[in-house]
């Protein structure tokens, strides 16, 4: 087997591989050329600094890396990593970790990122053997609300501005997908808000077609009120699709049992896993 960075691979081959290590996951994740490149692009995926491997000059499986600055330099993200069925078994992740890491470290990354569905230990074996080790827990829920509005709930309003969430409404900080700097560049999220004498006291983030909420907040001063159910309401009435929440990091449970009371269920446990490239 050969190693290689991605940039010379189209998006329609990677499509193909994608579904393809994919089938038989433990969640169902098909990806259109479309839908890849959107991913891509929302997420700054690059694939100089990707690597798949091949055999017999066809790509057989794949780790796409994103790169962003952050307060602590140049961290990379693991978009997702996949191999063939048929390649299994033959350490093809710590593989591909030993081929890539000295390149993302010559490109000055100081630290990798990830997040691994808790049920999949050969993937968890194999990134803790390349040396990651992990940060905590995500939990992923999904469901429409079982509970009315309240019945005095203020008015949602659709947001026509630049997307900037108010993170002092923050209790924890979002997973690379959900970041502001993500939803901006896909294109794909509208922003609902709810306000009190002018000023925005609560909001999601989200987008219709898909389901997906990416962000939602409400200023501690007003929580316990309503102001969440009434968004996740409005947003539940035009989803196209099951709404969820994917990687809630709270660690103190509150955000979680929020969504649990107003109807959602869990369904996927994540770890977030570091690993600092020295």
């Amino acid at each position: 087997m050969q190693f290689h960075t991605l940039e010379n691979q189209s998006i329609q081959e990677l499509s193909k591989l994608f579904n393809a290590a994919f089938a038989d996951y433990l969640v169902k994740i098909e990806m259109t050329p479309e839908s890849l490149q959107d991913k891509f692009d929302s997420e700054n995926v690059s694939l100089e600094h990707s690597v798949g491997i091949f055999s017999q000059g066809k790509p057989v499986g794949f780790i796409f890396h994103a790169l962003r600055d952050s307060a602590s330099g140049k961290m990379a993200y693991n978009a997702g990593t996949g191999v063939i069925p048929e390649f299994r078994g033959k350490n093809a992740t710590v593989q591909l970790y030993e081929f890539i890491l000295p390149k993302l470290a010559k490109s000055g990354v100081n630290e990798v990122v990830l997040e691994v569905i808790d049920r999949n230990t050969p993937a968890i074996r194999s990134y803790k053997k390349v040396g990651f080790t992990v940060l905590s827990e995500l939990e992923c829920l999904k469901g429409y609300p079982d509970i009315s509005k309240p019945k005095d709930s203020l008015i949602v309003k659709e947001s026509t501005e630049r997307f900037i969430p108010p993170e002092r409404f923050w209790d924890w900080q979002p997973t690379w997908q959900n970041t502001t700097q993500t939803i901006l560049q896909s294109g794909q999220y509208k922003t609902w808000s709810i306000y009190g004498d002018n000023t925005q006291i609560a909001y999601l983030t989200g987008n219709p077609d898909s389901g997906k909420i990416a962000q939602f907040a409400v200023d501690p001063a007003h929580r316990w009120k309503g102001l969440g159910t009434s968004l996740f309401c409005h947003f539940a009435g035009l989803a196209s699709n099951t709404p969820m929440v994917i990687n809630v990091a709270d660690q103190s449970g509150q955000t979680q049992d929020f969504l649990k009371a107003i109807g959602m269920t869990p369904f996927l446990r994540q770890y977030k896993m570091k690993l600092i490239l020295k």
